[in-house]
């Protein structure tokens, strides 16, 4: 049985869940967030419902608290009307939901259900992930681009540094691990990293080339960088166009210091240079017509480009079912996809790539309550934007349902509804 805990400074709330709660699952109190983080620090806590407004320590600051109890913790605010802000903060700190006072009871009950369910599948299938073991990279697709693309791999010498273009949630990081697996470096270790452009030259120095200690008044312990954890093996560099000139000038000479470095040699007049014996693979989000030619000279003069998905649509049904299969295996489920959501996924535009059709999928197979995906089971973007129009079937059902909680909202009175919607009341009447 799941453990909930329920945090509120008042004894009525708590009691409250606790009526709702308390057939399906053992539900535990705490009236302060002080009074949480014992119980969560104590025992084994599935989901709890936390409220934002209590004395001493309150939701936010519990919050944070509690996820460095157990990161993987399950979190619903609790809170007023006048504090939906919050809540919302909350959320991006890692709080998974929040429900507003007074809550409905239907409510709370399918959110636990869910939250609680999505849980046990994931633990399901991280057991099932370790007997099964990893399985091998694939890029999947018969469009004529990846057929290329795959025989380019072939072709590619085993010290040859290869740029990878295409735009972001193209299968980037899956082809320079493919390239490594063919390569007489397979046996060592391969890396990815996907720079950002908020990370400063600093905290990318330090990343790649690591630091010596006391290279700061915060750096009581040195670090080795990734070029030398992953010393010959492969090391996959994403978002090239975030690199600085001067750290790529560093690269480009096959030698690096560590931060902090320089001080030392000066002491004792030893170089610091440590080569590199990393073989590196470029990702960049850009044209290779328009990157840097420094760049493209570096890394090799036939770079390889990974067509977005939606020039590639005829390799969606391939994609997808290929997902299934995958996210079936790693959560131990059983879930299959309608021909009609199939056609629907084929007929969208994917402006996230094949990352964004993956997350659905996987999304999709963890809350799918039936053994198959259908268009009812879709998002409401992507049915409105298939070339198909697969949305345009339930516009009459979203409106209806619209019309129907406005004139819920305005108490049942026509007048107001229709003024509230902007329509005449005799067109409000057909859609009652």
């Amino acid at each position: 049985m799941h453990n909930i805990l329920v945090v509120d400074d008042e004894l009525s709330i708590r009691e409250s869940f606790s009526l709702i709660l308390e057939e399906k699952y053992r539900v535990l109190q705490a009236a302060s967030g002080e009074a949480a983080l014992k119980l969560a620090a104590g025992q084994k806590v599935d989901l709890v419902y936390l409220d934002i407004r209590m004395p001493g320590l309150d939701g936010l600051e519990t919050l944070e608290r509690i996820k460095k109890i157990d990161p993987d913790l399950e979190i619903i605010m609790v809170t007023a009307v006048n504090d939906v802000q919050k809540a919302s903060q909350a959320v991006k700190l890692g709080a998974r939901d929040y429900i507003v006072k007074p809550f409905d009871v239907n409510n709370v009950l399918k959110l636990s259900e869910q939250i609680l369910r999505r849980k046990s599948i994931l633990s399901e299938g991280s057991e099932i992930q370790k007997k099964t073991g990893k399985s091998a990279p694939e890029l999947i697709g018969q469009n004529e681009k990846i057929l290329s693309i795959l025989k380019t791999i072939d072709k590619t010498g085993p010290e040859e540094r290869v740029l990878i273009s295409g735009e972001a949630g193209t299968e980037k990081t899956l082809v320079a691990q493919l390239i490594h697996e063919r390569s007489r470096r397979a046996d060592l270790p391969f890396h990815a990293i996907h720079l950002s452009r908020q990370a400063s030259p600093l905290e990318i120095k330090c990343l790649l080339f690591g630091r010596e200690k006391g290279a700061s008044t915060a750096d009581l312990e040195g670090k080795t960088g990734l070029f030398e954890e992953v010393k010959n093996g492969t090391l996959f560099i994403d978002n090239l166009e975030s690199l600085p000139e001067e750290i790529f000038r560093a690269i480009s000479a096959l030698r690096f210091s560590r931060v902090g470095a320089g001080s030392q040699a000066r002491e004792s007049g030893a170089s610091t240079q440590i080569p590199i014996e990393t073989r590196i693979i470029g990702g960049t989000n850009s044209q290779p017509d328009k990157m840097n030619k420094d760049f493209l000279d570096f890394f090799s003069a036939n770079p390889i480009q990974i067509p977005p998905l939606r020039e590639r649509s005829s390799d969606i049904p391939l994609l997808a079912n290929h997902f299934i299969v995958k996210f079936n295996e790693q959560y131990g489920r059983e879930v299959r996809v309608s021909a009609a959501a199939l056609d629907a996924l084929a007929g969208y535009s994917w402006p996230g790539n094949t990352q964004e059709l993956q997350s659905l999928l996987e999304r999709l197979i963890l809350s799918c309550v039936r053994d198959q995906i259908t268009l009812e089971d879709l998002p409401v973007d992507i049915l409105l934007k298939t070339t198909e129009g697969a949305g345009s079937l339930f516009l009459p059902i979203f409106e209806s349902e619209y019309v129907r909680g406005a004139f819920k909202k305005k108490g049942k009175n026509k007048e107001k509804t229709a003024a509230f919607l902007e329509i005449n009341p005799v067109l409000l009447e057909t859609k009652l």
